[in-house]
This record gives C-alpha cells, structure tokens and sequence, in this order.
C-alpha cells in the first residue's frame, strides 16, 4: 500500500488497480485498514502522501475489499509481529497469497531456517512481491 500511494502507477499500484477492477480478491481487516490510514504519518515528507490520500486508499480498499474481522492467532512472527496478523488474515480467508514489498515477509519464502519451517508449516500460502504477482495473474 506504501509503494501503491508513493507511485500509483507502478506495480504495487497496479495491484490496487486489480482489486478496484475486482480482477482479484484482497482481504482486509481493521489491523491493516488502520495500517492503511497511518502510513502518512512513517513516511518522510519528501514522498508527499497525505492524510487524505491515505484515507481515500483504506475506504476504497474497505469498500473493494473483503473485511474479516475475527483472525485467530495461529501464527507468531518475532521478527516483525504487525507481521504476523497478515500470515494470519490469510489464513482466516483461506488465502493463497500475500502481495507484499515487506523484507521480513518475503524472507518467509526464502531457505531461511524460518522460511523452511513456514512452508513446511503452510504449504499453500505463497508471498510474493507485486512484480511477481503481477507475472503471475
């Protein structure tokens, strides 16, 4: 979603086009709808995201989006715990992917000792990046 408001017509951008267009399904939750609302206020102001764009984006991703509001914990992530809710929205909705630019996430795909437990652990789920999902839709 920061990729998506910092350059709208790049790949992340065009994800968020995908789900506007309902080319895809994107779930959502309050965790990342307030994500979604406070990304204004991590970016430096050299990128020039408001509060407006940024409320603009989560009432359109509410409004596009598929809201779960009961997530379970079935996942722990120490690395990165805000991690950890998007494994678990994921998981409630019975994803197959998370679309993200977030390192921590990704590294899950990766031969990493975490990533080697995560696939063995939810083999279905894949995270990949929006160039890669972009590819593959």
């Amino acid at each position: 979603f920061v990729q998506a408001l910092i350059n709208p017509t790049g790949p992340a951008g065009r994800c968020v086009n995908k789900v506007r267009d309902s080319e895809v399904v994107l779930f959502v939750s309050p965790f990342v709808l307030t994500e979604i609302r406070e990304i204004h206020l991590k970016l430096p102001a050299k990128y020039g995201v408001t509060a407006i764009q940024t409320a603009r984006l989560a009432d359109a991703m509410e409004s596009f989006g598929k809201s779960l509001t009961q997530i379970v914990k079935v996942f722990e992530y120490s690395r990165d715990p805000d991690d950890a809710h998007y494994i678990n929205l994921a998981l409630a909705a019975d994803a197959k992917l998370i679309v993200s630019r977030d390192r921590d996430l990704l590294d899950l795909m990766s031969e990493s000792s975490d990533g080697k437990i995560f696939r063995r652990r939810f083999p279905t789920l894949q995270i990949l990046d929006p160039v890669q999902f972009l590819t593959m839709v």
